[in-house]
């Protein structure tokens, strides 16, 4: 697993200054400055490598230090745009006694982000005696303040996106990339068994790939394909450049596709 540092550093000068002097549109429920202030520090821009695993460390901010833990507990708020599979965020934060700071890793895989980024929104939950910071949304509302990662995918390669739209039978549906003679990814695949992907009607990925020959392979259990007798369901695998790698949808038991990058 990569790991990745985005940490911006602040000053004890302009974390008091974020903290304890706000702009008119900054408030925390009926005065800004608290005793015990806690806050996520800037939002984050961050590139993911397809395929790969990074840790971003989000900061989080006390005004003043205590002389006991302080555990926040975390959430991930419905906006969050970013498939729940390709992230995960601890539930809660602790600042420990005698400190002001505190840090939040977040696990981000890419291949499911885009060019266009997706975003993981995190919250803090209410507790007894911490004051979280809260803003004024644009219809006058007092809203808690939370953390943004925006997260994209990043590729120094040939990007290369699988999808793949599925019939009325998408349990019965799989598929193996192959770099040269090993296997690079697969799908639908468990246990050396086809699982396929049950209750889904379509599924996306996106691979970064070097330069080389490749096989890509779809299956399907009851050799019938994914079109056209029981609904009507195709795959294609396409390069960053429009350059279609391999399509189809009527086929037996599989169909195999050669290509070279």
């Amino acid at each position: 697993m990569k790991i990745n540092n985005y940490i911006k550093s602040i000053s004890g000068i302009l974390l008091l200054t974020l903290f304890l002097v706000g702009c008119e549109k900054e408030i925390n429920d009926e005065s800004y400055i608290s005793e015990d202030f806690v806050a996520f520090s800037f939002d984050q821009n961050v590139d993911v490598p397809i395929g790969e695993t990074i840790v971003v460390e989000v900061d989080v901010y006390a005004s003043s230090a205590k002389d006991m833990d302080r555990t926040i507990g975390l959430y991930i708020d419905a906006s969050s745009t970013a498939p729940s599979s390709v992230f995960t965020v601890p539930s809660s934060v602790t600042i420990a006694a005698g400190a002001v700071k505190a840090t939040v890793d977040v696990t981000i895989t890419g291949g499911q982000l885009g060019s266009g980024g997706k975003s993981i929104v995190i919250g803090m939950q209410d507790e007894a005696g911490i004051d979280i910071a809260t803003s004024v949304d644009d219809d006058g509302n007092i809203v808690t303040k939370k953390h943004t990662i925006n997260a994209k995918d990043a590729c120094y390669e040939t990007s290369v996106s699988l999808e793949i739209v599925f019939d009325n039978y998408p349990e019965e549906t799989a598929w193996q990339l192959y770099a040269g003679s090993s296997l690079y990814a697969q799908g639908g695949v468990t246990g050396g068994s086809i699982t396929g992907y049950p209750g889904e009607s379509s599924f996306s990925t996106t691979f970064c790939l070097g330069s080389g020959d490749y096989t890509f392979v779809i299956y399907d259990v009851y050799s019938d394909g994914i079109c056209c007798s029981y609904g009507n369901g195709s795959y294609s695998l396409t390069a960053d450049d429009g350059t279609v790698l391999a399509s189809g949808g009527s086929f037996g038991a599989n169909e195999v596709t050669e290509f070279t990058l």
